[in-house]
């Protein structure tokens, strides 16, 4: 049997990761609103990604998020728990980087994705909606491209500390007819059998309900991880306020 605490939304960004709207307060609000006793922000990490425009925080965006997010908590303390974390965006050239950003800050809940696929000194990203990222990713091949961000997960968990695991199978989530082969089944079950030793969450992400009609991973990932008691988690992966707790009621059926 699958649960999940649906009165927790791990997983949120806001404006100053660029590509989302909304202020912090706007995001808490709603989810009083809402009924959830614990918000989770996870805002956007990366480094040394080559991008048209930037998706992620800068040091001084990172400096005011922690700034607003622990007025937020002081002041709504006896209405919700706020925690204050961040989605770790995996970069196999960059690993010192990251390590280095997740151990200044305080962070109360490290989530680890994998977002950018290099070429030369470029990146696409892998789930972006947008057509030029879809055409050129589906050029080098979609079976290339889905191994490549499977082990990148596989070292991410490796090489990282991070909480939890968010959206497993994402990988071009935009590409029409997207398949797993069985050897990235294979690379799954790593995965999973990974995020158990290290103690993990897995992420139950919501906003796949919009694309797919079911929350990232999939049904199958996720029976095999309860089959491994690996512990599930909730994320709305809101990009604006009206979004937090989003597909919460259609989860609750899910399982």
């Amino acid at each position: 049997m699958m649960s999940v605490n649906l009165r927790t939304d791990s997983h949120v960004h806001t404006r100053l990761c660029n590509h989302a709207s909304g202020e912090l307060e706007d995001y808490v609000r709603t989810a009083i609103d809402k009924k959830l006793n614990t918000l989770i922000f996870l805002e956007h990490l990366e480094a040394d990604i080559s991008y048209f425009e930037r998706t992620w925080l800068t040091d001084t965006d990172f400096d005011y998020y922690f700034e607003e997010g622990n007025r937020l908590r002081a002041k709504y303390s006896d209405r919700i728990n706020i925690k204050l974390g961040v989605e770790v965006g995996f970069n196999p050239m960059a690993i010192e980087k990251l390590r280095s950003v997740i151990n200044r800050y305080p962070w109360e809940y490290t989530g680890l994705s994998y977002h950018f696929y290099a070429v030369g000194k470029q990146h696409l990203n892998m789930v972006s909606r947008r057509q030029e990222n879809m055409t050129a990713l589906a050029s080098i091949g979609v079976g290339k491209v889905i191994t490549e961000y499977l082990d990148g997960l596989i070292q991410g968990i490796q090489l990282l500390v991070c909480n939890v695991l968010c959206h497993l199978d994402a990988v071009m989530r935009y590409q029409p007819g997207i398949k797993f082969e069985q050897s990235h089944w294979k690379q799954v079950d790593r995965i999973l059998a990974l995020v158990k030793q290290k103690n993990m969450r897995l992420e139950v992400n919501t906003s796949g309900y919009a694309i797919r009609n079911e929350p990232y991973p999939c049904r199958r990932i996720l029976e095999k991880a309860v089959d491994l008691d690996i512990p599930l988690v909730a994320g709305s992966d809101a990009h604006r306020p009206d979004q937090v707790g989003r597909y919460f009621d259609r989860l609750a059926e899910f399982f």
